[in-house]
């Protein structure tokens, strides 16, 4: 009897075999780098309960991975999926965030029939690998992947770190940039919360783009190991203009603001961008912690903003959009990547 893959059924408990394989796959020194908790079945399930139980998009049909067995039925692969929904224009594209792709070093001859089932599924879904290995990178290209365009890392230092005197000393680097919106909106107000929110409207710029929903961004909030926070802008009657979602990072003593997802809902006004001032002007108002020094601001080639420079990393994110839709442009965020699930 040969390997033998089966389709993830069930919720994270039914799954607690899949969770224990991956905790002994780190804990046998076959990750080469392991984040905190991944030693762990008890963090595993719990990922698993933010990828597919409390998922506002995750459906009684979705997609939820696949477990790899050897021919004397252990586990010794698996590849999750975590389901979410896309818009362009209006219509609806089911896609799948790839992760967590553990094959053990002695079954890498089975890893083809993994592969086969990610691209079966390609031919319905929009896949997402936003953490791929060196090698998966080949192998994703082979099939067809798109690479998403190099990421660019901007600086707004807030009060603590001088304020808009050291974002002037930047802006002639190219490592900060001037923001449009000059006048804020009066009747505009932040949401601190998502439940704050009382529309969302929708986006239609021929882009494929996530769908944003109250729910989708009270999860995206809540779930992870690390603290993120939403800030929110609203018009007067509640509508969402913009918004982003960000995480705190420390390096050299400095703390930083990373928003990691982010939309422009009002494009004409320049909402993100008058987003930005607000939270750089009064960050305690936009709920941010005391000790943040600065807001750091990625964003892949293409984004919303047009502007040149910034510190360049180049982009490990790839995706393969199914036939109909892939003459469409996608809208890439760093929160496509599945660690940021994790």
């Amino acid at each position: 009897m040969g390997y033998r893959i089966e389709k993830v059924t069930g919720n994270a408990a039914d799954n607690r075999p899949a969770a224990e394989f991956l905790a002994r796959f780190v804990l046998d020194d076959e990750l080469e780098s392991p984040r905190e908790g991944d030693d762990s079945p008890d963090s595993w399930q719990e990922r698993m309960t933010w990828w597919w139980d409390e998922n506002p998009f995750c459906r009684e049909d979705s997609p939820k991975g696949f477990i790899l067995y050897s021919p004397e039925g252990e586990i010794v692969g698996f590849n999750g999926l975590i389901p979410f929904d896309y818009t362009v224009d209006g219509e609806m594209v089911p896609s799948l965030v790839l992760t967590s792709f553990f094959v053990r070093a002695a079954h890498r001859s089975a890893v083809m029939g993994m592969l086969s089932r990610q691209r079966a599924l390609s031919r319905k879904y929009h896949l997402i690998d936003g953490s791929p290995s060196p090698e998966m990178r080949v192998l994703l290209e082979k099939l067809g992947f798109q690479r998403a365009g190099d990421r660019h890392q901007f600086f707004f230092p807030l009060a603590r770190m001088g304020g808009e005197l050291s974002r002037s000393l930047l802006r002639p680097l190219k490592l900060s940039f001037e923001l449009k919106a000059n006048e804020i909106d009066q009747s505009s107000y932040l949401a601190v919360n998502p439940n704050e929110v009382q529309s969302i409207p929708e986006l239609h710029d021929g882009k494929v783009r996530r769908t944003i929903t109250i729910d989708s961004l009270e999860w995206l909030t809540r779930i992870g190991t690390v603290e993120r926070r939403f800030v929110g802008l609203c018009d007067q009657y509640g509508s969402l203009r913009a918004y982003l979602i960000g995480i705190y990072k420390c390096k050299w003593g400095v703390r930083a603001f990373v928003p990691m997802d982010y939309v422009d809902l009002d494009p004409d006004t320049n909402a993100l961008e008058e987003l930005i001032r607000r939270i750089v002007r009064d960050p305690k108002g936009a709920g941010l912690q005391a000790e943040t020094d600065i807001l750091a601001w990625s964003m892949y080639e293409g984004g919303d903003f047009e502007v040149a420079g910034g510190i360049s990393r180049e982009s490990i994110l790839h995706f393969q959009l199914p036939k109909k839709w892939s003459e469409r442009e996608k809208a890439c965020v760093p929160f496509e990547s599945d660690l940021l699930l994790q």
